[in-house]
């Protein structure tokens, strides 16, 4: 089996490399999908909040659920509230993830769809990494076209973060969304093909 990792900043266009990668039939693990998921329907992880952040819960048709828009508020800014929080989500996740990795160990491909690959050191599972990236200047256009987001959390949650230069130090596959879904999708395609021809070379 190979594990791609896919990651980039927010904005940079992680999520619509990870759905070419499904287009192809490659199973993909969404990792923010997971955290969502865990935040709603996970007791443990709500209960937990809960004792730390009682005013992000609120109740809705008889039951508690957590503001999420306000979470993000308190976690992106203040580090040790982020770190709190990661100490309650990363191991579900990551339990999750090991799950997902095993339910399809007969695929050839199966990918990682992580934000914070480097930052939580996922990439060492990784045999390869895909990292999207954007200019500075198309990636705030992209955050701030979203629901609930400011440009303070938009800085607040770039912080939290690794910087693109940083990463790219890394020597990841290098995969630009500034040109348009043709041009990426090429670039998919393109480092599939070499990775795919890399294994068979070192099968040889």
């Amino acid at each position: 089996m190979i594990i791609i990792g896919i990651t980039g900043s927010i904005g940079m266009g992680k999520t619509t490399i990870a759905l070419m990668l499904r287009r192809l039939f490659i199973p993909v693990f969404d990792s923010d999908r997971e955290v969502k998921d865990i935040l709603e329907n996970n007791k443990k992880a709500k209960s937990e909040i809960t004792k730390i952040w009682p005013n992000v819960i609120i109740k809705e048709n008889k039951s508690k659920k957590i503001n999420k828009r306000l979470l993000s508020k308190i976690i992106f800014s203040n580090k040790k509230n982020r770190e709190k929080l990661e100490k309650i989500i990363h191991p579900l996740v990551k339990g999750r993830r090991d799950i997902f990795i095993r339910n399809n160990h007969n695929s050839f491909i199966v990918a990682l769809d992580i934000p914070l690959l480097y930052e939580t050191g996922t990439d060492k599972i990784c045999d390869v990494v895909f990292l999207t990236y954007t200019s500075e200047i198309k990636q705030k256009e992209r955050v701030l076209l979203r629901s609930n987001m400011s440009e303070k959390i938009f800085n607040s949650i770039k912080k939290a973060q690794w910087d693109t230069e940083k990463k790219k130090k890394k020597n990841p596959y290098l995969i630009t969304t500034s040109y348009g879904k043709y041009i990426s999708f090429f670039l998919v395609i393109m480092y599939l093909i070499m990775i795919i021809i890399n294994k068979k070379v070192v099968k040889l």
